[in-house]
């Protein structure tokens, strides 16, 4: 039922964009001083926009309000603003230099807009900026009363529960899922900086398997059968990668598995496929390890037995200061690349950290730039993935392919990315995409 007020018209429901606005307008009086930090957490990706995440992020700055005579917006599309007076920018630096870590996994921590501006967090000094900042309150309010306008048409959007849990398996079981499947390549450079793609990481693209199979249900909303559903999409994709007919098998697989998938007829019908023709890399989420350490040693105990490799997934500069890596013994431990990582201090206790485990066995993952690259040859790192290194081997592909002329570096990219579908058909040379071939080095 909607609101009403006097006369039967529609009461506006208040919301903090409309508290925002109305707070910026009274600072206009008396801007003396006064300051506003606008942390844009609506530009993370959906995955890491947890809002876990954000509540801790709103907390944190929680103490500024009383000692600087703020006030604190959590905004209805997550974004959070604050305005305070006679605040140090150093203190405000140094929450948000703690958000960046948090929130390391995603680009937009360390990657800048076309024009240079931090695309993370923006200041605002109210005395010369007023009329800007006041500007994008505007532009604010009026994007969450279209969000609000949208929601009232928009078909119901259902959390993950029990009965639609399995529906959802229905349609997985019923629909050949190999066009959600994505595969990037482990670029390793040898001491002699030769460079080749040590193994292809394959994994299900949750926003497409969303958008094919359950567009009506969030199916991250509930961490717990998301696991169960996450265990199930792990039988499908050993299915899929067993029967994907490729032209030239990876070097080595690299699947994202539940401990209790290693035990199970599928896992065990795909190594019997691939043994004796390419390794196996199996990836293990910090998380899944925390909620059941014993099944994780057991499991990483067993694939050692059987001649495969182990990673420790998911770390990053923050969780590095926490999780001592070394104790899970795995060969080899992924951490997420972020730009505050080239700080000194930071690269320091990243040797610190990972020095036990030896540099020459970690993964440096979410390389989007050259210089994520150069920082981790410095360090010694020899092991690197990402949307660089994607670009790299469409590069390197397009200059022996023979119908490169047909194709951009995006096209070979992305078909390179994808193991079924009209991308792969659109490609003029399949037996180029599945050769992955060996990598000019960087200088």
């Amino acid at each position: 039922m909607n609101a009403t007020a006097f006369g039967d018209r529609p009461q506006e429901i208040v919301t903090s964009e409309s508290l925002l606005f109305d707070a910026a307008e009274r600072v206009g009086r008396i801007r003396e001083g006064r300051l506003a930090l606008h942390l844009h957490l609506s530009q993370l990706l959906p995955a890491n926009r947890e809002d876990a995440k954000i509540r801790i992020a709103f907390r944190m700055f929680e103490s500024m309000v009383d000692m600087f005579r703020g006030q604190l917006f959590l905004l209805t599309n997550s974004d959070i603003m604050l305005i305070c007076k006679d605040a140090r920018l150093a203190d405000l630096d140094a929450i948000v230099y703690k958000l960046r870590a948090l929130f390391s996994k995603d680009p937009l921590t360390y990657s800048e807009a076309a024009h240079g501006e931090d695309r993370f967090a923006t200041y605002y000094d109210l005395e010369s900026e007023y009329d800007t900042f006041f500007a994008v309150c505007g532009q604010l309010l009026n994007q969450a009363k279209k969000r609000q306008v949208d929601a009232r048409t928009a078909p119901q959007i259902q959390q993950l529960d029990a009965r639609n849990l399995n529906r959802v398996l229905e349609a997985i079981g019923a629909t050949d899922i190999a066009g959600v499947v994505r595969r990037q390549p482990c670029v390793r450079f040898s001491d002699k900086m030769t460079a080749e793609v040590a193994f292809q990481e394959f994994f299900m693209s949750i926003a497409d398997l969303q958008k094919v199979l359950a567009p009506d249900v969030n199916i991250l909303s509930n961490r717990w059968l998301f696991q169960h559903l996450c265990q199930f999409l792990d039988l499908r994709v050993l299915s899929v990668l067993q029967d994907a007919g490729f032209r030239k098998l990876p070097a080595a697989f690299s699947v994202n598995l539940n401990m209790s998938s290693i035990n199970s007829p599928a896992f065990q019908n795909f190594e019997a496929a691939i043994r004796g023709r390419a390794g196996l890399v199996v990836e293990f989420q910090l998380m899944d390890i925390f909620n059941n350490l014993e099944a994780f040693f057991k499991a990483r105990d067993f694939l050692r037995s059987r001649g495969h490799q182990t990673v420790l997934d998911g770390m990053s500069p923050i969780t590095l200061q926490f999780i001592d890596a070394e104790l899970y013994q795995t060969d080899f431990v992924k951490v997420n690349w972020s730009g505050d990582m080239a700080d000194d201090v930071v690269t320091a206790d990243i040797h610190n950290a990972l020095g036990p485990v030896g540099l020459e066995r970690v993964i440096l993952a979410r390389c989007d730039t050259e210089s994520a690259i150069a920082w981790g040859l410095n360090q010694g790192i020899r092991h690197f993935q990402g949307r660089y290194i994607d670009s790299m081997v469409a590069a390197v592909t397009m200059a022996q392919c023979d119908k490169a002329s047909a194709c951009t570096l995006a096209q070979c990219s992305q078909r390179h990315g994808v193991i079924s579908g009209r991308p792969r058909v659109e490609c003029g040379n399949n037996d180029m995409l599945d050769a992955f071939p060996p990598l000019r080095v960087l200088r």
